[in-house]
């Protein structure tokens, strides 16, 4: 249980030109114990605050809020230390890849700059400078300057739930900075461009390539495939690897049967066949039954084919996207690609995977077309005089 911090009164005081109060507050010890301990937290300079009646308000603030008894120990805590001593440990329990991603964000771009700044005292300034000091220094897209804010917004959230941080998440209202640069167009494959790929292609890699141009499974997905998982009409996905990690599927949503068409069920009928028609075991592999490395597979074998096609190679996410586009200009509604997908929300498969114009716009686009051409055939010709 958190010891109460008894009423301060405070000592205002002026140190190197500059306004401090002297208070107490209370500190965890190693043995889990709380002592209070004497601290100082400056004001402002006595440049902008010349007399003391000025720096008065200021100081009637702080000692409010910190009489308000709700400085707890964990509250009183720098960013730094709270994230190594509560976050790292709870983004343990996320995916593999995902806890990369998040450290390598702190440990690149957070912490030396803002790791410093206590929990209680952290304002939503704080956050906007130093995404503007990152966009400054680094060439990096607004996609990027958004998982940095995600990262910092997410610590701030489990300190709400450690009791470290109290009131309004300060990074929710952060303006990305405006001289972010866009991201890069991404692109998906066309069926056109699909079929030229796999009839160039030998059946391993052209089981692979199906797989994700005509099921739309993610690389992670992919490699964690195993027999068991597919039924002949549909694929079960029950697990993602990435690198050496096997992961449960990435959500709720993720973990939805797969539909598969005939076009994919030959392939992979006729790819199972050459292996011996296995019950068991990685679907995917190169002979040493473990998972396939993939991004291997694409730079020795798959890239070079793509090329003498006359194509670029978008990577793996090129036919996930191109499932969504393709779905999408055959008619199907973003609600349906979504569910083929299996994304947990709608704007992410909308925003991201779709690359294509709807279908009603084309259709209006057509009408349009058509209006013009009654319209001429039915105005009366216009003889020009010299």
């Amino acid at each position: 249980m958190t010891k109460p911090v008894r009423y301060q009164e405070g000592h205002l005081y002026v140190h190197h030109e500059a306004w401090f109060v002297r208070y107490r507050e209370p500190v965890r010890q190693i043995d889990g114990s709380i002592k209070d301990r004497q601290r100082a937290k400056k004001l402002g300079r006595v440049k902008d605050y010349p007399r003391e009646s000025q720096i008065k308000p200021l100081f009637a603030e702080f000692m409010r809020r910190l009489n308000a008894g709700n400085v707890s120990p964990e509250a009183c805590i720098t960013l730094a230390e709270f994230v190594e001593k509560f976050y790292l440990k709870y983004i343990e329990e996320k995916r593999a890849s995902t806890k990369k991603g998040y450290t390598e964000i702190w440990n690149n771009h957070i912490r030396d700059r803002i790791g410093h700044i206590q929990m209680r005292e952290f304002r939503t300034v704080d956050a906007s400078r130093m995404l503007k000091a990152i966009a400054n220094e680094n060439d990096l897209t607004r996609t990027t300057l958004q998982h940095i804010k995600g990262v910092l917004s997410g610590i701030f959230t489990h300190a709400k739930n450690e009791g470290a941080f109290d009131g309004a998440n300060p990074v929710r209202d952060v303006h990305i900075p405006g001289n972010a640069r866009e991201p890069g167009e991404t692109y998906a494959y066309n069926l056109n461009q699909i079929c030229r790929i796999l009839d160039s292609l030998q059946l391993l890699p052209k089981a692979v390539v199906a797989t994700a141009a005509y099921a739309g499974l993610r690389e992670g997905e992919l490699r964690g495939l195993e027999w068991t998982d597919y039924q002949g009409d549909a694929l079960s996905v029950n697990r993602s690897i990435w690198k050496s990690f096997t992961n449960k599927a990435k959500t709720r949503a993720s973990a939805n049967p797969v539909p598969v068409i005939r076009q994919l069920a030959e392939i992979l009928s006729a790819y199972r066949s050459s292996l011996g028609n296995p019950a068991e075991g990685v679907m995917f592999h190169s002979g040493s039954g473990e998972p396939m490395d993939l991004d291997k597979l694409a730079q020795l074998v798959i890239r070079p084919v793509v090329k003498l096609t006359g194509l670029e190679w978008y990577g793996w996410h090129g036919f996930r996207r191109g499932i969504a586009s393709n779905l999408y200009e055959l008619g199907a509604d973003e609600k349906i690609v979504q569910r083929v997908l299996r994304h947990a929300k709608a704007h992410v498969t909308k925003d991201r995977y779709i690359k294509a114009f709807d279908p009603a716009v084309l259709a209006a686009k057509k009408r349009m077309e058509t209006t013009l051409d009654a319209m001429r055939l039915c105005a009366p010709t216009v003889h020009q005089i010299n």
